[in-house]
């Protein structure tokens, strides 16, 4: 599994979690708020209900029945006791039919007690009457709590699907690409560094060689001569891996100073390309907005690979708006490397003993993308390479 996917079902994993767990405390806080909810107003019916049994002795028709609104108007019952605890070893045998002995304790302590019993819910306190004192107990089916909780959780179930799946999305969209695209780049640069060091190594190894026998050996001024011409070659050979890794560095950190571009006439770079061997066709000619020594680089990389690997055949340059076209009829590249050959330092298998250091397209197609341009190739063994670079902005 890829990191950029491995990191993403991660990311995932813990966000979702999260959200499970949100969802888990908000469902058990509102079902608990729900329930106490109905309880006061469980207890609110049972006051009514108390009231509208002692009191209407008490009190005047109008507020008695306003009473005995309230306690229609409340919600449902399905259990209604009036205990009286002057004898209370019987209320004690009553009421712990519904509650346990530290209930019965709290009650009589004139607490009001909510309790459940099988599917239903209940609230008893004790009622002060001119006639006695009550323990009234009201009991509930209560569906109510019920239809609020699965309604809740039916929500909620639906909210963390689909948080789920937008996070999922999200992650594999956005997260993952970035990821990938990071891992790709460290990839690259571990490579890249990688084959620097090999392609320095190569000469510095020469060079160190050459002296160490020149040290080692009385030589003629002739020998010491050649030995330098070597050690002179090796080091120019330096030079231009330096160079050419100092531009493909900078083009491919967009280090491109704006205040170089201009806009400039395709066919006047490519006429410096131009030999007995490198053929111009104008078909339509255009203007691009660029640094010109920079799209000199480019272009140069292109057609001098182009007649390197032509094998002595003419390369063709055609300029027709918005494309630049550059077209060898030269060894081609094969299927398994045409889609290698814009990474540093790759060559393709079949190159044999042609000399290079697999920077130039790679630096060529810095260069272009970051002019906004796109290269793309086609090729065929033995037959020819196509080069085909489509600019953006033209004029």
């Amino acid at each position: 599994m890829k990191i950029g996917k491995k990191i993403s079902v991660l990311y995932s994993g813990i966000t979702i979690g999260l959200v499970v767990i949100t969802a888990i405390i908000f469902y058990i806080c509102a079902s608990r708020y729900t329930e106490d909810i109905y309880y006061s107003y469980l207890e609110e019916k049972a006051h009514a209900l108390a009231e509208e049994k002692f009191s209407e002795d008490e009190l005047d028709p109008v507020r008695y029945h306003n009473v005995v609104l309230r306690r229609q108007n409340s919600i449902p019952t399905s259990k209604e006791l009036f205990i009286n605890i002057a004898d209370r070893d019987a209320a004690v045998k009553q009421l712990s039919c519904y509650l346990d002995s530290d209930e019965i304790e709290r009650l009589f302590a004139n607490q009001v007690i909510n309790f459940k019993e099988g599917q239903e819910v209940g609230t008893a306190f004790v009622y002060y009457d001119n006639t006695g004192t009550f323990a009234v107990l009201v009991l509930s089916r209560n569906p109510f709590i019920d239809d609020i909780n699965r309604t809740l959780l039916i929500g909620l179930l639906i909210l963390v699907g689909l948080a789920a799946f937008v996070l999922y999305l999200i992650s594999r969209l956005y997260a993952s690409r970035v990821i990938d695209r990071i891992d790709k780049d460290y990839q690259a640069e571990k490579m890249f560094v990688n084959n620097a060091s090999h392609e320095i190594n190569n000469p510095l190894t020469a060079i160190q060689g050459e002296c160490e026998v020149a040290l080692m050996m009385n030589c003629q001024p002739e020998e010491y001569k050649t030995i330098l011409r070597r050690i002179q070659q090796e080091t120019g050979r330096i030079i231009v891996i330096m160079k050419e890794l100092l531009q493909f560095s900078h083009a491919r950190n967009g280090r491109i100073d704006t205040d170089n571009l201009q806009w400039i006439l395709l066919s006047e770079i490519l006429e410096r390309e131009c030999t007995d061997n490198v053929q111009l066709q104008i078909a339509r000619d255009f203007q691009i907005k660029a640094d010109s020594e920079l799209l000199h680089i480019a272009i140069h990389n292109l057609v001098s690979n182009a007649v390197k690997y032509s094998d002595g055949n003419p390369v063709v340059i055609t300029i027709r708006q918005p494309e630049l076209i550059i077209q060898d009829r030269g060894i081609g590249i094969p299927d398994a490397d045409i889609n290698r050959i814009f990474q540093p330092f790759y060559r393709a298998s079949n190159i044999g003993s042609i000399s290079g250091r697999g920077i130039g397209l790679a630096l060529a197609k810095s260069i272009f993308e970051r002019m906004g341009a796109r290269i793309t190739v086609s090729s065929q063994v033995d037959a020819g390479t196509t080069f085909k670079v489509i600019f953006s902005y033209t004029g």
